[in-house]
């Protein structure tokens, strides 16, 4: 079984409850990697037996940083239309005998109907992976080691003088070892990229993912 396939991995309890477990190939400084969270959310939209269409829409709050080891997500549809489902959902954690909400998100998925659509925001002209460089962010942090990063420009900068221009950062991403890319590892993916702070101030300063939303 591939790592990010036993970090997601949800059983479903009955109800709107899931039990699932955090993975140590996704150890973060503390706890597990945001972006791993981001996934299970995803991954119960996707399992629970209510669900209406695809996930389209995700905003996911971090108010503590998840705990290794056994979790329940909370994931309930709160209204029901013809094409779209909103939800709530809670990941919730035992903490010296009593729940502890370690996060919270709210969703929206839809049935895919064929409707008029456009791009605004074409892909970037961008030199093929293959003559990316390829990067490791932090040698000692767990999660990074589940990626192949090539890197296309905004690394982390070598001199730290807060004289920063902007916090653009480009670079190609997938699973390592590889694996299909699918809706669970693409939410994900999302939240790779290390803190924008660093990169336009160039200073490596105390930050965090509090708050992440994606929209497919």
């Amino acid at each position: 079984s591939h790592p990010f396939d036993d970090a997601v991995h949800l059983a479903w309890q009955g109800g709107h409850a899931f039990a699932g477990h955090t993975h140590p190939a996704w150890a973060n400084m503390v706890g597990p990697y945001g972006g791993i969270t981001a996934a299970v959310a995803v991954k119960a939209l996707m399992q629970h037996p209510e669900c209406l269409g695809e996930p389209l829409a995700l905003t996911i709050n971090y108010p503590v940083a998840v705990a290794s080891g056994p979790f329940e997500l909370r994931a309930v549809p709160v209204r029901t239309n013809r094409s779209t489902q909103h939800w709530t959902l809670e990941l919730v954690q035992q903490h010296q005998g009593e729940p502890q909400v370690m996060m919270t998100a709210t969703a929206v998925t839809a049935l895919r109907r064929d409707t008029w659509r456009a791009n605004d925001l074409p892909m970037p002209a961008v030199r093929p992976p293959e003559e990316a460089t390829p990067i490791v962010l932090f040698e000692t942090v767990e999660w990074v080691r589940r990626y192949d990063m090539r890197l296309v420009q905004g690394a982390i900068p070598d001199v730290l003088d807060d004289r920063g221009q902007d916090s653009l950062t480009q670079l190609w991403l997938r699973d390592q070892p590889a694996r299909p890319l699918d809706l669970p590892s693409l939410a994900a993916m999302t939240d790779a990229f290390y803190p924008r702070v660093w990169l336009r101030r160039a200073r490596l300063v105390p930050a965090g993912t509090v708050s992440l939303t994606i929209y497919r």
